[in-house]
């Protein structure tokens, strides 16, 4: 039974030992293919090259590392690429600190943390911020350790690097170790495990677990300590950062010591060994031969523990002597630098030399040419001032021409004007005096004939003569009304008292409406009045004052009837107007006659019926306000036609006048 579990103890210790020389090999691979790479790029590519061989190399050999970061460091400054810079410096904090070198550590954190906060770049920030923490943990300043974490952790929850947050928690636990407040401590540990585990970060879990595990193994509590580290080897099997894995197994082996389980320390130490050897770090080899050592003292083996003792101290001095030699490095990188600043110094102060120079000599031409153009300057003044002189007596001859132009422009405007004014007091005055004598012959008619009726006894009239005598009665009062209709609509419009009132009405309504209204005055001479059109159509308008256009229309056509005529009213629909035309059959007029209609001429009727011409100066008034107009045709004893136009839909004043240019009955009539 015994035998057997040798047996499958030594299986599983070579199918370990295999995984770690593959992961070996992986990352041997790895470094070669970034070696290949960057002896064949340039620029960014380049100093990016040096930087991944640089963390390719921080835990198995801290000094290359160094010399990767320095050359990546080198390029980036030549090249002015400073989001490189910060990191080159980054890195070589990060490599300082994997080589126990401290001071220089801090010293290029500090200024990656500096340069990062200059250019605003965050994250390089956080991670300096952070690793300045570690730092300080490490060298036992707790205070500066936990500020610094606090300020990283707070820059990468800004940016949302939740990887950056779980660390800083993770050294936000160590610092709570150190201070022995364990629910703290094991709080941010157990969180930032969690955190990673959600994340599936090998690297990261690990990292945390190995904390964890020294931090029970600092408790005393070394099976769990154990048990910890066997879980961080877990998580490290196939990872090719495998440093850590022999680590792990270096710090199982101790653990196991402290245990006094030797033969399974012994076990570990094997493990650690053999992947020491493959990664050829000195570090680990220095650790393996002190773990040995102390091996070797618990077995009675005092030779071989100072053998073992003697060797790990070798190892020590060698990491010693390759800080020597990174700093010496170091020191002539910076050397290098500052004799390129020295040199550009040199040469600053050179081109400031000849800038004073150019300086001198442009200030002496500049000084000539203001001179000149001074010159020329006081030149240009003085014809300027004489051509200005002239202009203004040329401008104040112009101004006097123009006043004169203007002021005979308004006499002679201003005389037009009276002349306007003169001709329409006269119009109106001779407007009033046909009115006042047209009514005083209406009144005295009809008080003449009513007197006759009334104190004429032996009056006697046949039925016939009455009618007619009664018919003669009702002209001169109808004549009468309609006059004072006319009359009262007139005197408002010319106060600019009647306000259209302008909206879509049914126009069938207004023509039958005139119909019934001013049949009975037709039956008197026996004229027919009809409408050859029922088209129901709206237009858009002021009902009353189209109305009354429509009355004074039919009365006209009425007046110059003869007895038994004829009276149409037609209805034209067009696509934006509609027309509608009095017809009648009477007397009609000569186109001396028609030209002077809107003057307020006019003629006797038929029957003797008497106008003032006031209607027809109303009408055309009327449509104006409603963007509507008038035409008449006629032909002597052939009839005329009184037409009048009006829209449909509102429209503006520019619609207006562009449709009303494409109607073919426009009249000069309205203008």
């Amino acid at each position: 039974m015994k035998r057997t579990t040798y047996i499958l103890i030594f299986l599983c210790f070579v199918v370990k030992t295999s995984f770690a020389f593959s992961d070996s090999q992986d990352n041997t691979a790895h470094i070669d293919s970034l070696r290949n790479k960057y002896l064949n790029s340039y620029g960014r590519e380049k100093i990016e090259n040096y930087l991944e061989l640089s963390r390719a190399y921080w835990r198995t050999d801290p000094p290359q590392a160094i010399q990767f970061s320095l050359e990546a460091l080198a390029h980036a400054k030549n090249l002015d690429y400073y989001k490189e810079v910060a990191k080159a410096m980054y890195y070589l904090g990060r490599a300082y600190h994997f080589n126990n070198q401290y001071d220089l550590s801090l010293e290029y954190l500090y200024n990656t943390y500096r340069f990062s906060n200059t250019h605003n770049f965050p994250k390089i920030n956080a991670e300096a911020t952070l690793q300045i923490g570690i730092v300080y943990y490490q060298l036992g300043n707790f205070k500066k350790c936990y500020e610094s974490a606090q300020e990283a952790c707070a820059v990468f929850t800004k940016v949302g690097d939740k990887k950056g947050i779980i660390r800083s928690h993770n050294l936000l636990g160590l610092y709570y170790k150190s201070q022995n407040e364990h629910d703290l401590a094991t709080g941010y540990l157990d969180e930032a495990l969690k955190s990673a585990k959600a994340l599936k970060d090998k690297e990261l879990i690990s990292t945390i677990l190995n904390d964890l595990g020294s931090y029970y193994a600092d408790k005393g509590d070394i099976l769990e300590a154990i048990k910890t580290y066997k879980e961080a080897v877990s998580y490290h099997q196939n990872n090719s950062q495998n440093y850590n894995v022999a680590l792990f197994e270096l710090n199982l082996a101790i653990l196991y010591l402290k245990h006094n389980e030797n033969d399974k320390a012994f076990d570990h130490l094997k493990k650690g060994y053999t992947i020491t050897k493959n990664l050829k770090s000195h570090r680990l080899f220095s650790t393996y031969y002190d773990f040995l050592s102390q091996y070797h003292k618990k077995e009675k083996n005092f030779s071989s523990a100072l053998n073992a003792y003697q060797t790990a101290q070798a190892y020590k001095d060698s990491i010693i002597a390759d800080q020597q030699t990174n700093k010496i490095a170091d020191l002539e990188v910076r050397q290098a630098t500052r004799n390129k600043e020295i040199e550009n110094e040199r040469l600053r102060e050179e081109n400031q030399t000849k800038d004073v120079e150019i300086f001198r000599q442009y200030t002496i031409g500049l000084s000539l040419l203001v001179a000149l153009m001074i010159g020329f300057f006081v030149l240009f003044i003085r014809v300027r001032n004489n051509r200005k002189q002239s202009e203004i007596l040329q401008l104040e001859k112009s101004m006097a021409n123009q006043h004169a132009k203007e002021i005979f422009k308004k006499n002679k405007a201003l005389h037009k004007s009276e002349d306007a004014l003169k001709t329409a007091n006269e119009t109106k005055d001779k407007m009033f005096s046909l009115i006042a004598h047209d009514l005083r012959g209406s009144v005295g008619n009809i008080s003449n004939g009513l007197r006759m009726l009334l104190t004429e006894e032996d009056l006697v009239l046949s039925e016939q003569e009455k009618r007619e005598f009664l018919g003669s009665l009702f002209h001169s009062a109808d004549n009468s009304y309609e006059l004072l209709e006319n009359l009262l609509a007139w005197a408002r419009n010319q106060s600019h008292s009647i306000t259209p009132s302008l909206e879509l009405v049914d126009l069938n309504s207004i023509v039958l409406s005139n119909l019934e209204l001013l049949s009975e005055l037709g039956k008197i001479k026996s004229i027919k009045i009809f409408t050859s059109t029922d088209n129901k159509v709206d237009i858009f308008c002021d009902r009353n004052m189209i109305h009354t256009v429509l009355r004074n229309f039919i009365s006209n056509a009425i007046k110059f009837t003869n007895k038994s005529g004829i009276i149409e009213i037609r209805t034209e629909i067009r696509e934006h107007f509609v027309s509608v035309s009095i017809i009648d059959n009477g007397v009609g007029m000569r186109k001396d006659q028609i030209k002077n209609i809107h003057k307020g001429f006019t003629t006797d009727g038929t029957a003797n019926e008497k106008g003032t011409g006031i209607g027809l100066a109303l009408c055309r008034d009327f449509l104006a306000k409603n963007n509507a107009w008038f035409n008449v045709t006629s032909k002597v004893d052939k009839g005329s036609t009184f037409t009048f136009t009006v829209p449909r839909r509102p429209l503006t004043k520019r619609k207006f006048s562009e449709l009303v240019k494409k109607e073919a009955s426009y009249s000069l009539l309205n203008i």
